[in-house]
């Protein structure tokens, strides 16, 4: 007996490491794809349901402590994440134990809606940091894999993996049966990739250059004060010049890059002013409003004037400043459709929607990331991209300025922690048309997961499959 829940333990410690590996190094996100084998492989095995629970318990712990500790984030946050992905994961568990040995095809299909729904609900329930929560995010470091998300979301790779492992375990359990759950397999990869190269292969349209400039100045770290005219020459007015000879259209800053007090905006603004006209470019530059107590980020035009600000809509917990209203805007640059948020914002697909609804081809985003969250942070704005179809450029005061495409790939990065001040450009490539999820949100991959589950439920009780 204490063998056996030994093996459920460790399918559960193992399952909870390979499905956190991808969430440190991006490319490790494989390990999910056979994360719950191990379990599965027991469930068909032994049929046994309570030690499942305990499976569940210890998955959550494995995957969610190692996080934690390493994002050092407040003790509350800490204890409230621990406990809510512990009881996701165990619910998951679960369903595993329920769904799988029913039936070859409807239970691995049953499990992956079952992970689809549990997702999303993890970043709509308690979403404290949105959907960087997803047990997903990870996959976008293979974008050719994942364009299929501008249909589901990125939480549709939960769907897949989920069903393809089940696939596979009732292969290795019952192989005198195998060709029911080889064929749904196929079937379901043989979609994805249609969908992925479809997306995948459309041509651009058109392109923008973009810079986006960054720098640390924290309480820990103050390479350069960006107050102080010789900080605001280094961090700002020579890299917009040398941006601006490189073709630059845009010159993108981090969140809060400046503190703006009201007895010196028009100071302030006057500088950036005389910026915009030397370069020629359009200036989106990320700061603090002192006298508003608002985290903002405004449009400059070439010609000096502001056409448009921004106040952030999604804080993170803890952080000051008065919450916008998350009224988004788009500009027009050079014929291109550009909007902006800020940071936080773009963890939340209400933002990220709105601009694909708005047919937004560019979104800028200044960013302010501490060192242990960066990755995670960079990985969840590329699902971002694909989901609605917008190349996303993000300055960053602290953490990292990239340039995005509308594929999820990287075309240039900065990491200010270690690599210190500076910019990135890269031309960002337009591509047309607004995605499914821009149009309908997770609703029809929701009512679709919650079919394939009832389908699931009603052949488990009419007794249909292996007992």
């Amino acid at each position: 007996m204490k063998e056996n829940l030994h093996r459920y333990r460790l399918a559960g410690i193992s399952g909870g490491l390979m499905l956190a590996a991808g969430q440190f190094v991006g490319p490790l996100c494989l390990l999910q794809a056979v994360a719950l084998l191990p379990l599965m492989l027991l469930v068909l095995r032994e049929r046994r349901k309570l030690p499942v629970l305990l499976a569940g318990f210890y998955m959550g712990i494995a995957y969610t402590l190692p996080q934690m500790i390493y994002l050092c984030m407040p003790v509350v946050v800490t204890v409230i994440l621990l406990l809510w992905l512990m009881m996701l994961l165990t619910l998951l568990c679960v369903a595993v134990a329920v769904f799988l040995p029913r039936h070859p095809v409807f239970g691995p299909l049953a499990i992956g809606a079952v992970w689809y729904i549990l997702d999303w609900i993890n970043y709509t329930a308690v979403p404290i940091w949105g959907m960087a929560q997803s047990f997903s995010r990870s996959w976008t470091a293979y974008p050719f894999a994942i364009q299929f998300i501008s249909i589901t979301s990125v939480t549709g790779v939960l769907l897949v993996i989920g069903a393809a492992q089940g696939f596979v375990a009732w292969q290795i359990v019952f192989p005198q049966q195998r060709r029911q759950p080889a064929i749904a397999m196929i079937t379901l990869f043989a979609i994805i990739l249609v969908i992925n190269s479809i997306v995948w292969y459309q041509k651009p349209v058109n392109s923008l250059r973009v810079a986006a400039a960054g720098w640390v100045f924290d309480d820990k770290h103050s390479e350069i004060d960006p107050h102080k005219t010789e900080g605001f020459k280094k961090l700002f007015e020579i890299p917009a010049k040398e941006a601006a000879a490189q073709g630059a259209r845009i010159f993108n800053t981090g969140e809060m890059g400046f503190y703006i007090a009201a007895h010196e905006r028009d100071e302030w603004m006057q500088r950036f002013s005389t910026v915009a006209k030397e370069t020629g470019m359009w200036l989106v530059v990320g700061y603090f409003n002192l006298g508003e107590d608002e985290n903002r980020v405004f449009f400059m035009n070439p010609q000096g004037s502001i056409v448009h600000e921004y106040t952030k809509t999604y804080k993170t917990p803890l952080e000051p400043g008065k919450k916008g209203n998350g009224d988004l805007k788009t500009i027009d640059v050079d014929g291109v459709t550009v909007g902006a948020m800020i940071c936080h914002d773009d963890n939340y697909s209400k933002m990220t929607r709105t601009y694909g609804k708005l047919k937004a081809d560019i979104v800028l985003c200044p960013t302010m990331d501490w060192r242990t969250v960066n990755t995670a942070h960079l990985q969840a704005v590329r699902a971002r991209a694909i989901e609605c179809n917008i190349a996303i450029a993000r300055g960053a005061d602290c953490g990292t300025s990239a340039a995005i495409s509308n594929r999820g790939t990287v075309l240039a990065k900065k990491n200010h922690y270690t690599q210190g001040p500076g910019f990135v450009i890269a031309d960002l490539p337009i591509r047309n048309g607004k995605t499914l999820f821009a149009r309908f949100g997770h609703w029809p991959s929701l009512i679709i997961s919650l079919m394939l589950v009832l389908m699931a439920v009603r052949v488990r009780f009419s007794g249909v499959g292996k007992d």
